[in-house]
């Protein structure tokens, strides 16, 4: 069994195809996933009173973040935090629909989750733990990274993580499996440094993934 860690904000859009792609390699190889937040409004600064507060992306992060805060508060009460990221990313990356309190409270109803979890999105005294994730995710692979991340766990059970891969559309099963296969091997190999081109215009495209 490969365990990873998969690093996530339910804003990114890349990180939501990322995501999808490795749920769809889950379902045909022995792979343990841990989902664990990585708040980019925490990141960048842009919470309130924060340098980049006003920034171009500030509005759609920060709404990201207080979805971290409710996943954070639901999986202390047993939730599963990569199901509920599924429900959340579909909503906004396939449906398009924004974070809103309402649906939040949808989500948690839908989810046989206490509706008052929804207290959750304002209540900073999460961000602590959102912080130390944060933090957990950027030992691992440096500050000049977003999501998403994905951290290997190697035989002698310490961790080897990277920024990406990053994905435009979801690849076929078979081409997504080969990508898998191709990466894990890679990925632990301790002097394996960096792959990398140039990123074409466009943002990616989330509608490949519906159903997942």
């Amino acid at each position: 069994m490969q365990r990873v860690d998969f690093y996530y904000d339910p804003s990114c859009p890349f990180c939501w195809v990322t995501s999808r792609w490795l749920v769809q390699a889950s379902a045909k190889r022995d792979i343990d996933v841990t989902w664990r937040p990585f708040s980019l409004a925490i990141k960048n600064d842009e919470l309130a009173g924060g340098a980049n507060e006003n920034s171009g992306h500030s509005k759609g992060h920060n709404a990201g973040h207080r979805v971290l805060r409710v996943i954070a508060a639901a999986e202390k009460e047993g939730a599963d935090a990569g199901g509920l990221y599924t429900v959340f990313g579909a909503a906004r990356h396939v449906d398009g629909t924004d974070f809103t309190d309402e649906l939040i409270s949808e989500i948690l109803a839908d989810s046989g989750l206490s509706a008052d979890l929804l207290k959750a999105a304002d209540d900073d005294s999460w961000d602590e733990h959102l912080n130390a994730e944060l933090k957990s995710a950027l030992d691992l692979v440096g500050d000049d990274v977003g999501v998403p991340i994905i951290a290997f766990e190697r035989e002698d059970g310490t961790k080897q993580g990277y920024f990406g891969p990053v994905i435009l559309t979801l690849p076929e099963e078979e081409e997504g499996l080969a990508m898998w296969d191709g990466l894990s091997n890679l990925a632990t190999v301790e002097t394996f440094y960096e792959l990398k081109r140039t990123r074409p215009a466009g943002g990616p495209d989330t509608q490949s993934t519906k159903g997942l």
